[in-house]
């Protein structure tokens, strides 16, 4: 259940929806709970109640189940993870018997590939995002494989098979991915890097001329444009 990690998650969701949790309210009893959470009581109480990581995966199995309630007044759910190959291989864990565990079979990943796969359905709506990159990112042949046959299947070309007697394909992966749409990203062009390290100057974030060397210099640094790199990189001083 990756204790720790669940209570790290429950606290995310809580700061980031604080608002919206308040105005939600519950509509089952969680006995299960430590804490008495009266039905009718807003979201956030429940979400509040996790202050341990004993406790942790249980509120967030008794919060997910309330945002994935059959009744009014609940909104789409926007579940995302960066660094898919990580989660898509034999995990670090050991069993009792010390035998690895498939990433699958960790609680909460397995909820993410039940969604991603369309087995677990979101009611009220949402999207459940998954992002991969060439960097950092561990090699997972069925992946790579599942994912060229969705980009096939999108594009009406023909879909890659796998190869005959390579030995190392996971069919669980390959079924966490069964339905998913794939949306291939790149970086910005210079010219782009150009206009938006412009707007950067002109909001007085970034304090230095923007000419040809300057945008070149943080279009390279920044992965060939990849936005995210590129604010890092020219605007990590302003943090300081």
């Amino acid at each position: 259940m990756q204790q720790v990690y669940a209570l790290k998650l429950v606290q995310i969701i809580r700061k980031a929806n604080e608002k919206v949790l308040s105005r939600m309210t519950t509509a089952y009893a969680h006995p299960e709970l430590p804490q008495h959470i009266p039905v009718s009581s807003p979201l956030l109480q429940l979400a509040n109640s996790a202050k341990e990581p004993e406790t942790a995966w249980a509120v967030f199995s008794a919060l997910w189940k309330e945002l994935t309630a059959n009744t009014r007044g609940r909104v789409p759910i926007l579940f995302a993870l960066d660094g898919l190959p990580h989660i898509m291989k034999i995990s670090d864990y050991r069993n009792a018997s010390f035998d690895l565990i498939h990433s699958h079979d960790l609680a909460l990943v397995r909820l993410f590939t039940d969604c991603l796969n369309g087995t677990v359905s979101l009611p009220h709506g949402g999207a459940i995002l998954a992002a991969t990159t060439r960097n950092n990112a561990p090699r997972s042949p069925s992946m790579e494989l599942a994912l060229q046959q969705r980009a096939a299947e999108q594009t009406g070309a023909d879909a890659p098979v796998r190869q005959p007697y390579f030995r190392g394909y996971d069919a669980r992966v390959e079924t966490a991915l069964r339905s998913a749409q794939v949306m291939r990203l790149k970086g910005v062009s210079k010219l782009e890097t150009r206009s938006m390290m412009e707007y950067w100057a002109a909001s007085g974030l970034l304090r230095t001329t923007v000419d040809e060397v300057a945008v070149s210099e943080k279009w390279m640094l920044g992965g060939n444009g990849v936005l995210g790199e590129m604010e890092r990189a020219s605007l990590l001083t302003m943090r300081l």
